[in-house]
């Protein structure tokens, strides 16, 4: 994995997302592929919801 430090545009944007969240109840939309951030929606298709419990694993699902 990459553990670099965000750049000023990649900051820019997660902050906006989180704000979008926190504030509008927005999802927080990520690249499968590269688990960069890609925006924030209003909706989310159910596959992309189960996608993402899948990939918590058990013991931070509270299992």
């Amino acid at each position: 994995m990459d553990f670099r430090p965000l750049n000023d545009t990649e900051r820019r944007k997660l902050l906006s997302a989180l704000r979008a969240n926190s504030q509008d109840h927005q999802a927080i939309l990520m690249d499968r592929k590269t688990t960069q951030f890609v925006g924030t929606t209003d909706e989310v298709a159910d596959d992309e919801v189960i996608t993402a419990i899948k990939s918590v694993p058990c013991h931070y699902a509270g299992v």
